[in-house]
């Protein structure tokens, strides 16, 4: 029983020693092949690069070569045409339509999944007890299967017995929202500000366990009040984790789907047709690959414009002042 003792004993002893041989042994290698110093970091990356161009770059590029050609599935056949796709897609005025409705679609819910997920994290952030609680009851509709949550909220929206109507209806005379040309892309909305604020709600937590507590107690002493406070300590400090909230809440809203499939179909007339929607119902529907092709790069340059332009107007300056 002893020698089992002392031999379990010995086990992680000798298991350091293989590994500091084997980390030996690796460094006099390398010290051998002698490895330029520019070039390990390039080396170090490698994998993950590789990643990025199987997984990302590529796509992309196969995207691209698709949107020149106009490929029947049904006959098998594929026959270059260059820009037609480009030309047939703008000529027919669908491309402009998802593009204005992706991007009232992105006014409607980023400012209230940021605005409302911080309100909701600073307000959390201030109790004493039942933080857990809070803290998982809004975080269950990001959680939660949006294709189904949807199926849902379409009973809420139904003509005249739904709860929408049966409620908020009868104050102000807003009815019948999904048959509603005016108001479809908005019930849309308000589907995805819900499933969004949660994930909002997480980052925004988490950005405030980065305030320095030193900084609010000088500010007491100081007599701030609890205003000038979050203006001028707190938010300052949740730079990183807003502009993380806000790229990620554009991503999503950008590329909605899920909810437009399940609750509108991209009507009625085609008043909530995004690109995403609009990507799927030519490529899919129609067996357009290459029109789908074309409407799957617009929806890509809409988002990374839009990324380019949030990082480069407030989001370095936001994160440097989180960071100082």
């Amino acid at each position: 029983m002893n020698e089992a003792m002392v031999s379990s004993r010995q086990r992680p002893a000798a298991l350091i020693d293989r590994i500091s041989d084997t980390a030996y042994c690796a460094a006099a290698l390398a010290r051998r092949i002698r490895i330029p110093a520019r070039w390990a970091p390039l080396l170090l990356t490698s994998p993950a690069l590789v990643l990025l161009a199987v997984f990302v770059l590529m796509p992309v590029i196969v995207v691209a070569a698709l949107s020149l050609f106009d490929y029947d599935l049904l006959a098998g056949t594929t026959s270059y045409v260059g820009l037609g796709n480009y030309r047939s897609s703008l000529s027919n005025g669908q491309l402009q339509q998802g593009i204005w409705h992706t991007l009232l679609y992105w006014l409607l819910t980023v400012p209230s999944i940021v605005g409302l997920g911080l309100a909701i994290a600073v307000a959390i952030n201030t109790l004493t007890h039942g933080r857990s609680l809070w803290r998982t009851a809004y975080f269950l509709p990001a959680a939660a299967t949006l294709a189904a949550m949807s199926v849902v909220w379409t009973w809420m929206f139904y003509p005249t017995t739904g709860v929408i109507d049966s409620t908020l209806g009868r104050l102000t005379g807003a009815t019948d929202w999904l048959d509603s040309t005016a108001l479809a892309l908005p019930a849309v909305a308000i589907v995805g500000s819900w499933q969004g604020i949660g994930s909002s709600m997480i980052m925004c937590l988490a950005g405030l366990n980065n305030v320095n507590p030193d900084l609010l107690e000088a500010a007491r002493l100081d007599r701030a009040g609890a205003w000038a406070r979050l203006w001028h300590v707190t938010l300052p400090a949740l730079g990183p984790a807003l502009v993380f909230s806000i790229v990620v809440a554009t991503r999503n809203s950008l590329s909605v789907f899920d909810q437009i499939q399940v609750m509108t179909q991209g009507g009625p007339v085609q008043s909530s047709a995004t690109l995403s929607f609009l990507m799927w119902q030519r490529a899919i529907t129609f067996s357009d690959i290459g029109g789908g092709s074309v409407i799957s790069l617009t929806l890509l340059g809409l988002v990374l414009a839009a990324t380019v332009i949030q990082l480069r107007s407030f989001g370095r300056r936001w994160e440097s002042a989180g960071s100082r």
